[in-house]
């Protein structure tokens, strides 16, 4: 068979490069990873030269390039509102939709991307003449597709929302036989935005309206909806004309905000009128019940509409794992898929993907599918390297090799002992699961407290979530199947005092990672060997990470971390270094 391979690059936040061959995944990282500054905005250089390493690929071997978010034309065709750039620079002028100048603004940006780009391939010796140009809900619509189990002869139904991306803030799609057709989208740009809609209040209660959304779903059940939900659902409902689209009801309101100059169509205005003598934790619990009502009912027409039950997600909107729970339980989803890197820090991966099958239909080939199995794309280290960034760091000889690192971390797990793990390739995704992670007994509640003392800082009201054997699932899940993501919310059975540390207190769910060995053998053995010692089957698991950081990425930042924390231990590949 024909090797096709696909270097994908996204270069807004949450950056990152990606390598994909004959549909499977090579390589994925995000510029965050390797810069250590969150959320890395920009061209991501180091990214693009580290996927050719983690996939043992030279760069002359891409035979295209699949680029997010950039159009190859001076007058670009955005998708959605406006027919031509010249259309935006009116609109901009003459009304008072300010997204036009938006426009000129991003676009003018992403001019000056594409030369950098053309500029750092070249060098590394990517011929940069075949080039494919993604529209972002397409990335995500291909990461949710060609991702999940389903095989090329099933029909699957797409969704894809987010705040807004190209335009754009949600679609629907049909996957059929690997091709995908978009039957609806919302083409009124951030205005009517069910994730604006969510971050606009997140942005009310004082967090960042772009990177804080999940503190709201963690505040959610401390609150009691029935005190505002009346006055959340005047904002935002379903389209009286398309139910397959979002409508704002707040009006169109330009409000100018301190972190972006034209942060238009927010609802702020509105939310400090309506919402000025409600409880932040009612306010919260409000948002988030009408969000899951909205989305729930938004899929449900679309199931409806084109008769078909298996169902894929992608998007940040699909970060929200309480709303995933409730789409899991919908009586007309036979089925559903979540992309684990569902927002941003998924695109390179989705239009690498997308590239892939174009590609492919155009030369005549059956693309092919190949179903998530893991998530581990990311960078390795090996003891050599790990030995030399001990050495630099003059903790070498207080260092200790150890041929079995999987089952010691687990004992000194049960002696109580809080150990970040550095090991193997790093994880795709928002979430940290094992190879990059700060684990912990979760059956002593105290262990919260102390993690967040020592390491973590969160607000007091964000959960922790466990690792979970998956051969006993059944034994702290209701209604318990394989959740290898922590992309899922279960509600948790009366064993949960085993893992009272890596649950939500007040509604006593958990968004556990669900752990096996043929997704992760050396982490599973970690988990077998605490339950050989405690009898219990989960521990904590939180990303290995300072408050404000990134996840690590390297023995070096691994280090770092670890000397500027009160973690006990670090097992780094095979040696284990203790603080005392």
């Amino acid at each position: 068979m024909k090797k096709i391979t696909i270097l994908g690059i996204h270069s807004v936040h949450d950056a990152g490069a990606a390598i994909v061959q004959n549909g499977k995944i090579l390589a994925a990282i995000n510029e965050e990873r390797i810069s250590n500054i969150k959320h890395h905005a920009g061209v991501p250089q180091k990214s693009i030269e580290e996927v050719f390493k983690i996939a043992k690929i030279h760069p002359s071997e891409i035979d295209a390039i699949s680029i997010v978010n950039i159009k190859t034309s001076k007058f670009p065709k955005p998708f959605g509102r406006y027919p031509n750039y010249s259309d935006a620079v009116l609109n901009s002028i003459t009304s008072t939709d300010q997204n036009g100048l938006e426009y000129i603004f991003s676009y003018n940006q992403r001019f000056r991307k594409l030369d950098e780009f053309n500029e750092i391939l070249t060098k590394i010796g990517v011929d940069v003449k075949n080039v494919i140009f993604v529209e972002h809900h397409a990335a995500h619509a291909a990461g949710a597709y060609y991702l999940s189990p389903s095989n090329l002869d099933e029909d699957v139904l797409i969704f894809t929302a987010d705040g807004n991306g190209d335009g754009i803030s949600s679609t629907i799609s049909v996957g059929q036989k690997g091709r995908l057709s978009r039957i609806e989208n919302s083409e009124s740009n951030y205005l009517d935005s069910l994730g604006a809609f969510y971050s606009n209040i997140v942005s009310y209660l004082g967090m960042n309206w772009a990177f804080d959304p999940f503190k709201l779903m963690g505040l959610a059940p401390y609150g009691k909806s029935d005190y505002c939900i009346e006055k959340i659902k005047t904002l935002m409902d379903i389209d009286d004309t398309n139910n397959l689209k979002f409508k704002n009801k707040s009006g169109s309101l330009l409000h100018i905000t301190s972190d972006r100059l034209l942060h238009t169509y927010t609802m702020q205005p509105k939310l400090e009128m309506l919402l000025k003598d409600q409880r932040f934790d009612n306010i919260a619990a409000a948002t988030q019940e009408w969000f899951e009502v909205l989305i729930t009912k938004w899929i449900k027409n679309a199931i409806e509409k084109t008769g078909i039950h298996k169902i894929a997600c992608a998007g940040g909107n699909f970060l929200n794992v309480k709303a995933n729970k409730k789409i899991l339980s919908m009586s007309e989803v036979d089925d559903a898929f979540f992309c684990p890197a569902a927002g941003d820090e998924g695109l390179a991966v989705g239009a690498a993907l997308r590239g892939y099958f174009e590609m492919a239909f155009k030369d005549g080939i059956m693309p092919s599918k190949m179903p998530l199995r893991d998530s581990y794309f990311g960078s390795s280290f090996s003891n050599e390297e790990i030995e030399e960034s001990l050495k630099k760091n003059n903790l070498l000889e207080k260092a200790e090799f150890i041929d079995d690192i999987d089952s010691e971390t687990g004992e000194l797990l049960a002696k109580g002992s809080i150990v970040a793990r550095f090991s193997g390739k790093m994880e795709w995704g928002p979430r940290g699961l094992g190879n990059r992670s700060i684990i912990a007994n979760a059956s002593n509640p105290s262990t919260v407290r102390t993690i967040n003392k020592a390491i973590k800082m969160r607000d007091f009201w964000m959960p922790f979530a466990p690792s979970i054997l998956n051969t006993r699932i059944e034994d702290y899940l209701i209604d318990a199947k394989s959740s290898p993501y922590m992309i899922l919310s279960f509600d948790t059975t009366e064993k949960r005092n085993e893992m009272s540390a890596a649950i939500h207190p007040y509604d006593l769910t958990c968004r556990p990672q669900t752990v096996t060995s043929e997704y992760n053998p050396g982490y599973e053995k970690v988990l077998k060997s605490f339950e050989a010692k405690t009898g219990i089957g989960a521990i904590l698991n939180t990303s290995f990470n300072l408050h404000g950081n990134p996840i690590v990425w390297s023995p070096d930042i691994a280090i770092d971390t670890f000397n500027n924390s009160d973690l006990d231990a670090i097992a780094l590949g095979n040696y284990l270094l203790k603080k005392n």
